[in-house]
């Protein structure tokens, strides 16, 4: 098998990584490259900008018969590609590099047929119950393999909260949108503020408002004095993580459909920050009740108010579950992820 890739996904070529998938496809590349393999890069982001990608990826197929495909991407963007190599017999090795968590279910509605999955020599999901939903409808070749990034940098603990005597300090750090729960806040914490807890706690929101929710995003945030929007949090540097550390929880009360091992959880662990968490999609095959979050129902208002109380009344002991989260952040380290051992097995090496 030649050390040569097709890599087709949403990239961002040569330009900041600015999503989620653009940043985990960046980042695989470049791990691929440490290995020598040569990435073929089919830049699928924006392709009607630029459709002569299209072509390249059709000559690549045809001519680059010893290299592995890699497709990167959402199944939707990519289930047309597995029809047509399913259709004319294309026979090369593949790989369906799973991106985000809700393609096992989408495979057990038949909204993608399992036999055309199938026809990909290796699927690679994020969670273990992914790989259960797959096998059971008859998919071969699913592996576990967990998001990742790379770990160069581990902040100093910080005290937490109660043994500060600062106001318990949360954080927000994701896509700015109704489906990760942001109205929920809002609505938790002006309950809290009416029942004379404004001056106990601080929540902090970080990341892209999604431009349909800007205006009700910034009317509901100008109503409550504790609640701030700070804009972007650059990871990218030790600063960033150094003032993550300083939160004393994450709140992360998602119920979008597409979550799967969401990036933020590994930052959290980076920085020794606990999540208050939905009980949703596979959140609770990354996240421990009590060590690394606590839990919570999707939709209930009242369950995050009361756990944000409980955690203002010191029934937490955050400090402890910080600890814990640091310790989980090395098993979702890029190299301990993308290992010779894993290329090995999906024959890019």
């Amino acid at each position: 098998m030649s050390n040569e890739v097709i890599y087709v996904g949403w990239i961002n070529k040569g330009k900041t990584a600015d999503c989620g998938e653009t940043m985990k496809n960046q980042l695989c590349i470049s791990k691929l490259e440490t290995f020598g393999v040569k990435c073929l890069q089919m830049d699928f982001k924006n392709w009607r900008k630029h459709p002569w990608v299209l072509i390249q990826l059709a000559w690549n197929m045809l001519t680059k018969k010893n290299a592995t495909l890699i497709l990167s991407t959402s199944a939707k963007n990519v289930y047309p590609l597995m029809k047509l190599m399913k259709t004319i017999g294309w026979r090369g090795n593949s790989v369906h590099w799973v991106i985000g968590g809700n393609f096992g279910q989408k495979v057990q509605n038949n909204d993608f047929k399992a036999e055309t999955v199938n026809y990909m020599k290796h699927t690679l999901v994020e969670s273990r119950l992914m790989v259960e939903q797959l096998e059971a409808c008859g998919v071969t070749g699913v592996k576990e393999v967990p998001n990742f990034k790379p770990i160069e940098y581990y902040p100093a603990l910080n005290e937490k909260y109660p043994a500060t005597t600062k106001p318990l300090r949360l954080v927000f750090l994701s896509r700015i949108m109704p489906e990760k729960g942001c109205d929920y806040i809002f609505e938790a914490a002006g309950i809290l503020n009416e029942e004379g807890f404004a001056d106990k706690y601080i929540i902090d929101f970080y990341g892209k408002v999604k431009n349909e929710y800007k205006d009700v995003f910034f009317r509901k945030i100008s109503m409550l004095e504790n609640v701030n929007y700070k804009g972007f949090l650059n990871l990218r540097i030790k600063e960033g993580y150094d003032q993550l550390a300083a939160y004393d929880a994450m709140l992360f009360p998602t119920y979008w459909i597409s979550e799967g091992l969401a990036g933020v959880f590994i930052d959290a662990f980076i920085a020794g920050v606990p999540m208050i968490a939905t009980d949703w999609a596979h959140n609770k095959a990354f996240l421990q009740e009590e060590e690394t979050a606590l839990f919570i129902p999707v939709h209930d208002v009242m369950a995050l108010k009361n756990k944000i109380q409980e955690c203002i009344e010191g029934k937490y002991d955050l400090q402890e579950m910080s600890k814990k989260c640091q310790k989980e952040a090395d098993r979702f380290n890029v190299d301990n992820v993308i290992t010779e051992g894993l290329l090995k097995e999906i024959g890019v090496l």
